[in-house]
C-alpha cells in the first residue's frame, strides 16, 4: 500500500470515533503481554483470546510483521479499514504499519500470535522470486484460508519455537529459530500459491513489477542501477521507480539494495569466500568501496558480520 494512502487511513482511524491509534513496538509487547515468548527485540509469539485482546480496546499499528492463526471461535477485524470476519482455519497476515482492530469477537475466541521485526525478516535465506508472493500478500488480501492438516503443521512449528525461545541453547538460539521461522514461512508460501491456481487479473502495473522483480534476481549481483533495470523493460528510470513505489511501498533503489545486501550477508555467512572475493562477486570496484556500502545498509561491517556469523 502506498504511504500517502496509509497516512489517510491513519487519520481516519483516529477520526472516526476519535479513538487514538496506539503504536506498538516488539519490546513494548515483551513487556505488556502476558505469557510471553521472545527473542530479543526481534519476534514475539503468544496465545490471544477475547480477554488479553488489546485491539478490542483501540485501533493499533505495529512496527513490524505479525500473523495470527485463528484457534477456536470467531472475530471480526478491521485491517486499514477493511472488515474481515476471521474463523478457525484461517491465517491473518499484518504488514508494517496496518491500522488493526477487533471490532467483536465471541467469547472463545483464541488465536496463535507471532509478530516480528522487519530486520528479522531481513535476515532470513529466501529468495527473492520465493518471498514475492507473500510480500505482495502482506497488506493487500491479508485472509489465507488453509486445511486442518496445514493448521497441525504451523501449530507444531509454532510450539518448536516457543520452546526453544525458553531453551536454554543459548549460542545457536537465533539460527535455530530462523530455521524453524523460514519453515513456517515456506509453509505459508506454499499455501498461498495452492490457494492462487487460480489465475488472478493483474494490471499493468503489477505486470512490470513482476517483471522487473525477475529481471532483480537474474541480475542484482551485478547490477545495482536502477536505470539499467528501467532499460530492460523499455521505460524511463522515473516511470520505474513510481510503479515499485505504488504497488510495493518500497522504491527500486530499496528493492535493488536489499536483494545485495541479502546475496551479500548469505556469501558472508556460508559461502567461505574471503571479503575480497565476495566484493568481486558482487561487482564492486574494491573491497573498501563494498564494506562502506554494506555497512551503510547494516550497520555493521563485512568482517564483523563474517565474524558473527
Amino acid at each position: 500500500m502506498a504511504p500517502s494512502k496509509q497516512k489517510n487511513i491513519r487519520q481516519r482511524a483516529v477520526s472516526d470515533g476519535g479513538m487514538p491509534l496506539h503504536k506498538v513496538s516488539i519490546p513494548g509487547m515483551k513487556k505488556e503481554m502476558s505469557d510471553v515468548s521472545y527473542l530479543s527485540d526481534d519476534m514475539v509469539i503468544t496465545t490471544l483470546d477475547a480477554q488479553n485482546n488489546r485491539t478490542s480496546t483501540y485501533p493499533v499499528t505495529l512496527d513490524g510483521f505479525a500473523a495470527i492463526i485463528m484457534m477456536r471461535g470467531e472475530a471480526t477485524v478491521s485491517i486499514d479499514m477493511q472488515t474481515y470476519v476471521v474463523r478457525p482455519n484461517m491465517i491473518v497476515l499484518f504488514s508494517p504499519d496496518s491500522i488493526i482492530r477487533t471490532v467483536k469477537s465471541s467469547a472463545n475466541a483464541a488465536a496463535y500470535f507471532l509478530a516480528f521485526s522487519k530486520s528479522f525478516v531481513n535476515e532470513l535465506q529466501v529468495d527473492l522470486s520465493t518471498s514475492l508472493p507473500i510480500y505482495m500478500r502482506f497488506g493487500k488480501d491479508p485472509i489465507l484460508e488453509v486445511t486442518e492438516q496445514d493448521v497441525a503443521e504451523i501449530r507444531q512449528l509454532f510450539r518448536f519455537i516457543k520452546t526453544m525461545l525458553q531453551s536454554d541453547k543459548e549460542r545457536f538460539r537465533h539460527e535455530i529459530i530462523r530455521t524453524l521461522f523460514t519453515t513456517v514461512f515456506y509453509i505459508i508460501t506454499e499455501i498461498n500459491q495452492r490457494e492462487q491456481k487460480v489465475e488472478r487479473k493483474q494490471g499493468r502495473c503489477e505486470i512490470l513489477f513482476e517483471e522487473f522483480m525477475g529481471l532483480l534476481e537474474q541480475y542484482s549481483k551485478q547490477e545495482r542501477n536502477v536505470s539499467f533495470y528501467a532499460a530492460k523493460l523499455g521505460i524511463t528510470p522515473k516511470y520505474l521507480s513510481s510503479i515499485v513505489k505504488e504497488v510495493s511501498g518500497k522504491t527500486a533503489a530499496r528493492w535493488i539494495d536489499e536483494s545485495v545486501i541479502l546475496e551479500a550477508k548469505t556469501l558472508l555467512k556460508y559461502s567461505g569466500l574471503s571479503i575480497q572475493e565476495i566484493a568481486y562477486r558482487l561487482n564492486f570496484s574494491t573491497q573498501s568501496f563494498f564494506g562502506k556500502y554494506f555497512k551503510q545498509h547494516t550497520g555493521t561491517s563485512p568482517s564483523r558480520y563474517k565474524r558473527r556469523g
